[in-house]
This record gives C-alpha cells, sequence and structure tokens, in this order.
C-alpha cells in the first residue's frame, strides 16, 4: 500500500511537472521511468536533495570562513556600501582648477598640499575599512553552518522533485534563497553585527573605521582654499551619509555564500566525483 501510494504521488508530480518544457530537456526517457516506476522513492529524492544542499553549504562556509576567503576572491570580495562608494568614485573624476594650480581627483583621494593647505586624503583608510569589512564576513561564515542547516529542512516534497528535475544547475540554492532568504537574514545578522564590532582595524572595530571614513569624506569636502572656496563647493560634491554597515555586509556576505553554494550544486549535479556518498549518486545519477 506504502508502494502504491509513492508511485501515485510520483505520477501526479510528474504531470504537474510535464507542463514545463525544461523537464523534457532536463530528463530522458530513463529518468522519466525511474520515477514513475518508484525505483527512486520521494523520501529519497528529498533526502538526497538535502544532503546535496548541506554538503555545498559546509562546503562554500567552510572555504570563505577561511583567511582571504571572501578578500581573496573577486566573485565574493565585499566593497563599500554603494552610497559611500560611489561618492568616493565621483570624488576620483573631478578636477579642480584654480588658474594658478589644479587639483586632480586622484589628489584629492590620496592626499596633497596646495597653497600650503594639507588635503589629507582617504584613500589608506578605504582600504583598510575594505579590508575590514572582509573580515568580517570571513569571521562570521563561521556561524554560518547552523542557520544554513536550519534552513534546509524546509524543503518540502513537492519543491525537491521539482528542484531535482528543473534542468537548473543551481535550482536547489535558488530554491533555499527564495524560500528562506528572509529568515536566513534575520538570523544572520546579528552575527555580522557583532563581528564588525568585535573586529578592530588598528584601535578601533570595523563599524566605528566605517564611520570615521564617512566623517574624512565629509571633512575633505569642508576644507577651505583661501580665496576659492572649500572643495565640496569648487568639485561639486556634496556630503554623505553613513549607510547601515551590518545590513550591507550581511547581504553581500549571504550573496557570497549563496554564490558558492551554486557553484557546489553545479558539480554534484554535473561531475559524478562530487558526489560524496551513495545517496547523492542514487538521486543525482537520475540526471546523468
Amino acid at each position: 500500500m506504502i508502494r502504491f501510494a509513492q508511485i501515485n504521488l510520483m505520477k501526479k508530480i510528474f504531470w504537474i511537472l510535464a507542463f514545463s518544457p525544461i523537464f523534457f530537456v532536463a530528463c530522458s526517457d530513463d529518468t522519466i521511468d525511474d520515477v514513475l516506476s518508484g525505483n527512486i522513492s520521494t523520501a529519497q529524492i528529498i533526502d538526497g536533495l538535502k544532503m546535496a544542499l548541506n554538503v555545498s553549504s559546509d562546503t562554500s562556509i567552510a572555504n570563505l570562513s577561511q583567511f582571504d576567503g571572501y578578500f581573496g576572491d573577486p566573485e565574493v570580495k565585499l566593497n563599500l556600501p554603494s552610497g559611500t562608494k560611489f561618492a568616493i568614485e565621483a570624488l576620483k573624476t573631478k578636477t579642480i582648477d584654480l588658474g594658478i594650480a589644479t587639483i586632480t581627483g586622484d589628489d584629492l583621494y590620496n592626499g596633497t598640499t596646495i597653497l600650503g593647505i594639507t588635503i589629507p586624503g582617504i584613500s589608506s583608510t578605504e582600504a583598510e575599512v575594505i579590508e575590514g569589512i572582509n573580515r568580517a564576513a570571513e569571521s562570521a561564515a563561521n556561524t554560518a553552518k547552523p542557520i544554513f542547516a536550519d534552513a534546509i529542512t524546509n524543503v518540502s516534497i513537492l519543491d525537491a522533485s521539482s528542484i531535482l528535475l528543473s534542468g537548473s544547475d543551481t535550482s536547489a540554492t535558488s530554491y533555499l534563497r527564495t524560500n528562506t532568504g528572509g529568515q536566513m537574514y534575520q538570523a544572520y545578522e546579528p552575527k555580522v553585527d557583532s563581528t564588525l564590532e568585535a573586529i578592530n582595524i588598528g584601535n578601533v572595530s570595523v563599524a566605528k573605521s566605517y564611520e570615521d571614513l564617512v566623517q574624512d569624506y565629509n571633512d575633505l569636502l569642508n576644507i577651505g582654499l583661501p580665496g576659492f572656496g572649500n572643495i565640496g563647493s569648487l568639485a561639486n560634491l556634496t556630503p554623505i551619509q553613513v549607510d547601515d554597515l551590518s545590513a550591507y555586509t550581511t547581504e553581500r556576505a549571504l550573496d557570497g555564500l549563496y554564490d558558492k553554494m551554486g557553484e557546489e550544486e553545479t558539480a554534484i549535479r554535473n561531475d559524478p566525483a562530487a558526489r560524496v556518498n551513495d545517496l547523492l549518486a542514487l538521486v543525482f545519477g537520475l540526471l546523468n
């Protein structure tokens, strides 16, 4: 009776998926036969996808939590929050022609002395803050494993079957992100926030260093050049506000984790050697 119920359920799933052209591209005749005949059970599909997500998340977390896991990987490296980043980029494009002297954007960014006035620049502070944000993301990644493990348990029977047969190499990761992203953010953000406060740049936290960078930028705009005005008015730049660094770092750190999970899932789907146990070999072997 249980066997009959499993086959009936898989037939229902098949007819739901059969209306999707992707299904026919993704699945061979043997795959369809295995699903319909009950050669693989619904429970095995669910367990296999959960296993794939756990393996993908564990590997990604282990790699990103290492030194330079984020900072050394251009694909996931965090920059400054967008408002601050764009303001500094705009600063670097400016040229101030005073007639008797010219101040370039690089001068403003790196620091210079003009008309006896010292412009300290912000390049070294920016570099330190960017590294600090990435070090915080790497440290916070150590706390991500149980958060991801809890989210993975939410995969449902119908979703599991759709994920397996979708034809997308990252459909399990996408499903996890779409359906649990809000809860993941809420659970992870306090971990990231505490890490930004705990990791120091020099004698101050990453969070405080970022606030100091914004203040340094605004102070630079207020530097006056006698007889000409201040740098902000001369360069047509306005002060900026401190962005929510915790929210930004959490979002971008999770983006990086999901991206790396997608890469691991792709390997499991396409490379039999990446199916590190019998369950993964059984379930994802259907896609061969």
